[in-house]
């Protein structure tokens, strides 16, 4: 699988780089800092506030509304660091309210992204730490098969 974006992974903290024109407010340029997953409550929250957002007849809004706020909300809790673009946008209301909604598309995007690819650099140390392991017990269990051949070659010796 090809990567789209170049983030890097330190710990559970990925930082990624934005530098993209927005169709209104032109450039948008600075580095984010995710989290690589969310915690069961962090995932309920967002949830809560995602319907929040939208009203009591979720059923009723528009499929892009749904989704922007959806973004919003999954960025709230997965934004640990952002450019002063994103935490000035609209106090008020919730960070990162651009009017260039392809940028919050974008950046959302790359919050899922570092944390599939944090998911699957865990998954590869995993496995590479059990093949270590197998490799480790292997080596003991041929020592230790050794060193029995030896005491039975020493004890018919005797």
């Amino acid at each position: 699988m090809e990567k789209k974006y170049d983030i890097r992974i330190d710990g559970n903290v990925a930082t990624w780089e934005l530098n993209k024109v927005g169709a209104i407010n032109g450039t948008y340029i600075g580095t984010f800092k995710f989290r690589c997953y969310l915690t069961p409550m962090q995932k309920i929250a967002a949830g809560k506030e995602e319907r929040d957002l939208l009203g009591s007849n979720i059923a009723l809004a528009p499929e892009h509304e749904r989704f922007m706020a959806y973004s919003l909300t999954q960025l709230k809790y997965r934004i640990i660091q952002s450019p002063p673009f994103w935490t000035s946008a609209n106090t008020s209301s919730m960070e990162g309210d651009l009017p260039d909604e392809e940028i919050i598309s974008e950046i959302l995007d790359a919050a899922i992204s570092a944390e599939i690819q944090y998911k699957k650099e865990l998954k590869e140390k995993k496995e590479k730490a059990i093949e270590r392991a197998k490799s480790s017990a292997e080596a003991i269990e041929k020592e230790e098969e050794g060193l029995a051949n030896e005491d039975e070659d020493q004890e018919s010796g005797d």
